[in-house]
């Protein structure tokens, strides 16, 4: 389905909402079409394809605001979709804060978003990869036993209509590849990861990720235990895109900033972070994956400067029309979420789209400069624990490393720490000169001064 007909049925669905008396009334109509082949234990294992379409429903009566997602693309389904909402407006108390719906402004798209290749991918070019990457793996030694992971493709679309003269639509491919790998030696497991993402399934280099999770995987056999304490620590792209990532959803949305719960808000103006980290969010800059020139409400996206040298302000927080709303003088700043995004639960303005400054140093260069400390691949299950002062935890994962006298030396039990991102990224001491991918964020490695490990696993 076309950006086109998705408009359409936007646009539709509005002059429907408009006819039943409404004051306002917002639309947005979209279209997830992935395909994902997953594999395990050295054999591919499913395969899948989806087409995840609907509408998301706003309606807005005597300032009663009534929202409504439903999983069609029916036309006479979305009419009762309309009416649903309208009902649940109609019973709703009146919210003070609402201001309007944003109106339209010039939109551009953005070149290079969409690859159709990518879009259409086959099932049998993803098994191939497949293949390569399983071969790849066992080739680099006889301790690998398996090799898991998935390689996807597809596009993401949605139209946005509103009764205030909004008409704006996105479309963007997506590819990924993650690939696991577990080796065994008298024993001990080991495990190693990795990953790629880009809107080009050409881009993608499906050997390169098997050969750096093979690697790790097997130099990660044998791990010793160490103790929990505050070490010198090289993050991985993959991991300080965690923090980085964590630090755009819990500190830079209008919603936590306004609420009392952003770290921002107590911070203003002041050095919070080293002078080294910069952070923007921008949905044109190349390095960014979600290249969508607006947001979820049809508002064209703005760059935002996150963390300026270290410094935050009130200048970095991302708006939606009706956080917006709250302050006098303030408008949208494009940070709506995209509409599919509703199917998750209730949705704030948050950055999609960050990227973290480079440096001027290699990972080899700040493992070289640490005496004793610790490498770590990725994290995972990381949360937050105080926002306010932005506390995170969460665990180590597919490669943890004692970093002895300038090298690798061991692998190490899986840590998991618990630290403020303002005491962790106010000294770092070293930034990677290479930019990758991780999802939301585009970040280097960094080299911090120290990072608090609190415990540790027995694997």
């Amino acid at each position: 389905m076309s950006t086109k007909q998705l408009l359409d049925i936007s646009e539709k669905a509005v002059r429907v909402a408009l006819k039943k008396g409404v004051d306002q009334v917002q639309v947005a109509s979209f279209l997830l079409d992935r395909a994902l082949t997953r594999f395990a234990n050295s054999q591919i294992h499913q395969n899948v394809a989806s087409k995840t379409g609907g509408v998301a429903v706003k309606v807005i009566t005597k300032k009663r605001i009534g929202t409504l997602l439903a999983n069609t693309l029916d036309e006479r389904r979305i009419e009762d979709a309309v009416e649903k909402a309208l009902n649940i407006a109609r019973v709703a108390p009146p919210n003070k804060d609402f201001r309007s719906l944003p109106s339209p402004q010039k939109w551009t798209p953005i070149k290079g978003a969409f690859d159709p290749k990518t879009a259409a991918c086959t099932a049998e070019f993803r098994a191939g990869k497949v293949k390569d990457i399983i071969q790849t793996a066992h080739s680099k030694s006889t301790r690998v036993k398996a090799v898991a992971g998935s390689f996807s493709t597809g596009s993401s679309s949605f139209a946005i209509s509103n009764s205030l003269g909004v008409s704006a639509y996105a479309q963007v491919s997506l590819a990924s590849v993650n690939v696991t790998v577990i080796s065994e030696a008298t024993g001990s497991q080991g495990f190693g990861s990795d990953e790629q993402h880009s809107r080009f399934v050409k881009e993608l280099d499906h050997i390169q990720v098997a050969d750096e999770a093979a690697d790790t995987s097997i130099r990660s056999v044998k791990p010793i235990k160490i103790q929990p304490g505050e070490y010198e620590t090289v993050l991985s792209p993959r991991a300080s895109g965690t923090f980085v990532s964590f630090l755009g959803y819990m500190g830079f949305s209008a919603t936590t900033y306004q609420d009392g719960q952003s770290f921002v808000k107590y911070h203003l103006g002041e050095q919070a972070f080293d002078e080294k980290l910069t952070v923007k969010d921008d949905s044109r800059d190349p390095s960014t994956l979600y290249a969508v020139p607006i947001d979820g409400e049809g508002v064209p996206k703005k760059p935002r400067q996150l963390i300026d040298k270290g410094v935050v302000s009130d200048k970095s927080i991302c708006y939606d029309s009706f956080t917006a709303g709250k302050e006098k003088g303030r408008k949208s700043t494009g940070h709506s979420p995209p509409p599919i995004l509703m199917f998750f639960g209730p949705v704030r303005p948050f950055p999609i789209n960050l990227i973290a400054g480079s440096g001027d140093a290699s990972t080899e260069e700040m493992i070289k400069d640490v005496k004793h400390g610790v490498f770590v691949t990725r994290f995972h299950y990381t949360n937050p624990v105080d926002p306010t002062k932005a506390i995170l935890t969460g665990l180590t994962r597919d490669g943890t490393f004692l970093i002895e006298n300038g090298e690798l030396s061991k692998p190490v039990m899986n840590l998991r720490y618990t630290d403020s991102m303002l005491t962790a990224l106010r000294n770092i001491d070293m930034i990677g000169k290479e930019l990758r991918r991780t999802g939301d964020a585009t970040t280097p490695a960094m080299k911090l001064r120290k990072l608090r490990f609190t415990g540790v696993t027995e694997y």
